[in-house]
């Protein structure tokens, strides 16, 4: 009895499990054992194909889609390497000669005339009337520019090579300077003698006398016709003789002198400023020179 009772039990359950197992797929649907799906990357794409039929439902296994990396572009060559590669290779250039060293020039100079080799030039260079006025040195380099330029006044009627008495031309040429005179007192001219001069002192420049071109004290007493007078202000305050005509040529010209600037051209000197004036005259030593141009 309990035998029958328990084989009765076992089927009744064996069916009621069945019963609970259609009941989730469907009407009598046998289900198939539930897919696990494929875990994929960030770069994998999982579609899932479903094949649905009128009593059994069948699932494809997933179609796995993977995006495949771009190919990176190949890197072009630079021009710069390619140039290079193509570039001949460069020779290092032949080392040029060293151009030999030009002699040092003076940090001032003076363009004094050819010819011309004194220690101390004082240059004169004019332009009608005017002047400007260098006082010049030798040095190894040529003649450098110790004092100037300043600038003055020569004749009216300018500068000439072939001076004539009564032109109002100032010579060219390269003369020697001498001894000084004035009005007052020796200002510190260290060639030759100065003189103070009164109103007796004339310079004589009548061609016809003797005595042409020469210092002379008054009275003439029929010595010479004419003379210029040395006590004579402000131009004559200080003067200085330069050497021209001294082998007195009648009529080649007289009383060629350094002096004081009146402002105007001369009637043949070369003038200057008090102060260059005194300047130049204490600057000079023997066998100083003058060339006017």
């Amino acid at each position: 009895m309990r035998r029958r009772y328990a084989v009765q039990l076992a089927s009744v359950t064996g069916l009621a499990a069945a019963a609970l197992l259609a009941g989730c797929g469907g009407q009598g649907a046998a289900t198939s054992p539930a897919t696990t799906p494929v875990p994929t990357s960030s770069s994998t794409t999982t579609t899932p194909t479903t094949a649905t039929t009128s009593r059994t439902t069948t699932t494809t296994p997933p179609r796995t889609t993977t995006s495949r990396p771009k190919p990176k572009p190949k890197p072009k060559p630079s021009t710069s390497s390619s140039a290079a590669r193509m570039a001949p290779a460069r020779t290092s250039a032949a080392p040029r000669a060293a151009k030999p060293a030009k002699p040092a020039q003076p940090a001032n100079p003076c363009r004094v005339p050819s010819g011309v080799s004194a220690a101390q030039v004082v240059l004169v260079d004019s332009s009608g009337a005017s002047a400007t006025v260098r006082a010049c040195r030798r040095t190894n380099g040529g003649y450098t520019t110790e004092l100037g330029p300043y600038f003055g006044h020569v004749g009216r009627n300018g500068v000439s090579a072939s001076k004539r008495e009564g032109d109002l031309k100032t010579p060219s040429g390269v003369f020697p300077l001498r001894g000084g005179f004035g009005a007052y007192a020796d200002p510190g001219l260290r060639i030759g003698s100065w003189l103070r001069v009164d109103a007796q002192d004339v310079w004589v420049d009548d061609p016809s006398s003797a005595l042409y071109n020469t210092h002379q004290r008054t009275p003439a007493n029929g010595r010479w016709g004419s003379a210029e007078k040395l006590l004579n202000q402000p131009a004559y305050n200080y003067a200085q003789v330069i050497g021209y005509n001294e082998g007195r040529t009648p009529g080649r010209g007289s009383a060629i002198f350094l002096h004081v600037d009146k402002g105007g051209g001369t009637a043949g000197c070369v003038s200057l400023p008090t102060q260059p004036l005194l300047a130049v005259l204490r600057w000079e030593r023997a066998g100083a020179v003058i060339a006017i141009r």
